[in-house]
């Protein structure tokens, strides 16, 4: 009798899964892409809730930019003299391009920076057929200390910062100046994060 009734249930019956399987089908497709946009709806409304943004909308430590800041010193443990001055024009050019202070090169200043070089190296990897080197890997790491200007007093460190590359130049310097501007942007990216 069961095996009889099996085959009375209609022209649907044997098909596909039947009526009801594929109504349960496009159901739970349904539901799985509603499910998926209220999860998106909700990931989207909490981050926005919790203060997620660009860094580069962020005021960083100096404030709104009307601070002055000024170069306290560069300790340079390496042999090359013109290190100092291409991180002093580094700095002052990416500090003034981000709009985060108003610097001075003497006199009292809101704020005092100083840069301290760890190390840097400068190697040249490969030679032209005149055994002239063009391709020069620099690597740099440095750390920048902002003081307070009128109590000396340490309100900011970014920690160790370091930036290697290679540079197809036959000249040192370039790849050295390369190598500085890249690792102060670094560091100066640093001094909008407020975390």
């Amino acid at each position: 009798m069961a095996a009889a009734s099996f085959r009375n249930l209609g022209p649907n019956a044997g098909r596909n899964g039947g009526f009801l399987s594929r109504m349960t089908r496009r159901m739970l497709c349904v539901l799985s892409v509603v499910a998926l946009l209220a999860a998106l709806a909700a990931l989207s409304a909490l981050s926005g809730c919790a203060g997620y943004h660009l860094t580069s909308e962020e005021t960083g430590i100096f404030g709104d930019g009307s601070k002055t800041l000024k170069i306290k010193s560069v300790d340079n443990p390496t042999m090359y003299s013109w290190l100092p001055y291409m991180l002093r024009s580094a700095l002052r050019d990416e500090i003034g391009a981000r709009s985060l202070a108003v610097w001075k090169d003497d006199g009292r200043a809101d704020y005092e920076v100083k840069l301290r070089v760890h190390y840097f190296r400068l190697r040249g990897d490969v030679r032209d057929s005149d055994d002239r080197t063009q391709l020069y890997t620099a690597s740099m790491a440095a750390e920048a200390t902002v003081y307070d200007g009128a109590t000396n007093a340490v309100v900011w460190e970014s920690g160790l910062v370091g930036y290697y590359d290679s540079y197809d130049t036959y000249n040192e310097r370039d790849a050295a100046e390369k190598v500085g501007i890249e690792l102060v942007r670094r560091l100066v990216d640093r001094m909008r994060q407020r975390f």
